[in-house]
């Protein structure tokens, strides 16, 4: 399965195979099979289910088919249900069991990840579903809904939600109202424009309402203003008593924003070319935000010297009710370490400590992150088993602990750990990796003792879902190669950002062909945009090895007005250049999209929404 739908799938398949209602403590069952004819539990084994189930009479039997399948899916075994399902002829059943056998047997292919299948069914039963009362209609409609999204087709899903909402169930609009929600915030800013474009109605006032909600370059008190617009338009809307909500947390934000930002950033030392391209995209997201509404004063500290905690004390002392930096984790620890701070900080870095003042939070672009949700990743798409290959140093060691100790904990087992060096000995390392010469010794003592014509050629180890590697691109250019030479090219390779160089490259890059990445919005999207434009006037030849920092400069400046809303909401986002961004023990969390190489080129994958997450509130907009 392409990564596309193999990433949505696993996404989606826990919510559709229980039935929309994974989180509610209690539900309708699909079927109920009358009392003359009940049966008991149903077995553990699918075997012991089939061989009871050919013992039964007709009634019995497909009462208790129904009623097992919905069991198995409800334990997350949506092949044990599925072939349950298959075994009962749907011309042979009544109505009411015709209905549960089709969704049931839809959920069952969603749970299998098979979106084709289930819109094949719902479309071969077409007649029949339309002879069922409009509540029942509803609920198959949901059923394509999930369909579609797993297919990829998020407008396609959000017009089938919208157009059967009205007739859900209770519990089914809960579950639907979230998805909409979830749906309408992995669209791009181009796809709404675009979909608002194209639509009317309940569809036309949810496009609206998340476009002006998540605004990149909205101002706060313009987006108050906007939510009390809209409110009046849509009084009737279904996402209408969303709207107190969102409106109560950007007021509370508009009162404890800002007034004059202190910026304490190197401009001299070791580190003042980072400091100067983080500089610059602050002030490329300060000017963005004149254009349209009212930006604090921002000051410039150059904190390239040694005492901090004195140009700290100067910026409090010059009025500054926000500070932005330090840079330097050094110099970050030594102002966390002074216990409570007169204002709020948020430093440029992570610092391994403890305890922190309750208003001193953290920002940075920490690879750690991005090896974590490398993890996440591969649990979702069901991989049980990871190698990692690393090079040698601290670094290398840090970044694949922070992978590990992730998967671990998602239940995922690390079958081989390797670390590389550049140069002429990477090819036997990943040969060493993959186990290949244990192969071909055993081929060739197969070859000796037998005259048979057997299939010796030699083989990969098996026991890896993936690779996690952590590479730049010239290494990443030595590993793929040596991976695809050595049996495993239809092995799946993960990697950080790090292997992206963010240059066009086609003919080097042909190498890495096939490894798929996560990086920020701002290195992989060339969408449309007034901060695109003002960057690409400005610095016409970007900012080289300094692009990522660029644009962790444009979301630093965002988060100076939104820090208090995503310490105070916990579910609370904000989209931003460098990824999406939340707040987890006073640390900027960052979600990167996923990339991947085709054809020498470095392509977005598509965003996709994730289930479980109803909160119609969980995501605030950057300024």
């Amino acid at each position: 399965m392409e990564f596309r739908k193999a990433r949505l799938a696993a996404l989606l398949a826990a919510a559709v195979i229980a039935g929309c209602s994974t989180t509610t403590p209690t539900r309708t069952t699909v079927y109920e099979q009358p009392s003359a004819t009940k049966v008991g539990a149903a077995p553990t084994a699918l075997s012991a289910a089939r061989s009871q189930l050919a013992t039964m009479k007709t009634d019995a039997r497909i009462g208790a088919a129904l009623q097992w399948a919905e069991h198995y899916l409800d334990q997350q075994r949506p092949g044990d249900a599925g072939q349950l399902l298959a075994d009962l002829n749907p011309q042979a059943l009544d109505n009411e069991q015709r209905f549960a056998w089709m969704l049931l047997s839809g959920r069952a292919q969603l749970g299998d990840q098979q979106p084709d299948d289930a819109l094949a069914l719902l479309q071969r039963h077409e007649d029949d579903i339309l002879q069922y009362p409009a509540e029942q209609q509803a609920r198959l409609d949901l059923l394509k809904a999930d369909a579609l999204a797993m297919k990829g087709d998020l407008t396609g899903s959000l017009q089938q939600r919208v157009a059967t909402h009205p007739l859900l169930e209770d519990k089914d609009q809960d579950y639907n109202h979230g998805m909409i929600w979830q749906l309408l915030m992995q669209l791009s800013n181009a796809e709404l424009a675009d979909a608002i474009e194209d639509s009317s109605g309940d569809l036309r006032g949810w496009l609206t309402l998340a476009r002006l909600y998540r605004d990149p370059i909205a101002d706060l008190d313009a987006q108050v203003s906007r939510l009390n617009q809209w409110s009046a338009q849509w009084r009737t809307h279904p996402a209408i008593d969303d709207v107190p909500d969102m409106l109560d947390a950007l007021e509370k934000a508009v009162s404890e924003r800002p007034s004059k930002v202190a910026i304490l950033l190197p401009a001299t030392g070791p580190l003042k070319n980072a400091g100067k391209a983080l500089q610059e995209g602050i002030m490329t997201a300060y000017y963005r935000h004149k254009q349209d509404g009212n930006p604090p004063v921002l000051r410039f500290y150059d904190s390239g010297g040694d005492d901090i905690l004195a140009l700290y004390q100067q910026a409090v002392q010059d009025g500054a009710d926000f500070i932005l930096g330090p840079l330097a984790k050094d110099k970050a620890a030594t102002i966390a370490s002074q216990g409570t701070l007169p204002v709020t900080t948020l430093a440029l870095n992570y610092i391994d400590q403890g305890e922190l003042p309750e208003n001193f939070f953290q920002f940075g672009l920490a690879p750690e992150d991005e090896a974590r949700q490398i993890a996440l990743q591969g649990a979702r798409e069901g991989a049980s088993q990871a190698g990692i290959l690393y090079p040698e140093g601290e670094w290398g060691e840090r970044v694949a602990q922070a992978f590990a100790q992730e998967w671990q904990s998602l239940g995922g087992t690390v079958t081989i750990t390797r670390t590389y060096q550049e140069g002429p000995t990477l090819g036997d390392t990943v040969k060493e990796l993959l186990l290949v010469a244990q192969s071909q010794s055993r081929g060739q003592a197969v070859s000796r003792f037998t005259s048979l014509d057997m299939d010796i050629q030699p083989r990969r180890r098996q026991d890896m879902g993936f690779l996690f590697l952590l590479a730049n691109p010239d290494q990443g250019r030595q590993v793929k190669p040596a991976l695809n030479f050595h049996y495993a090219k239809d092995l799946p390779v993960y990697s950080t950002a790090l292997i992206h160089s963010g240059e066009s490259n086609p003919r080097r890059d042909q190498d890495l062909n096939g490894v798929r990445f996560v990086d920020m919005p701002w290195m992989l999207s060339n969408e449309d945009s007034e901060l695109r434009r003002m960057s690409n006037e400005q610095w016409p030849e970007g900012h080289g090895r300094y692009e990522r920092l660029f644009a962790m400069g444009i979301d630093a400046y965002r988060l100076q007005s939104r820090v208090f809303l995503l310490s105070t909401l916990p579910s609370s986002e904000l989209p931003g250049v460098t990824g999406r961004l939340s707040m987890k023990q006073q640390r900027i969390v960052r979600e990167l999209n996923w990339g991947v190489f085709i054809n020498g080129e470095a392509r977005p994958l598509p965003k996709v929404a994730e289930p479980g997450n109803n909160n119609r509130t969980s995501e605030i907009t950057a300024q």
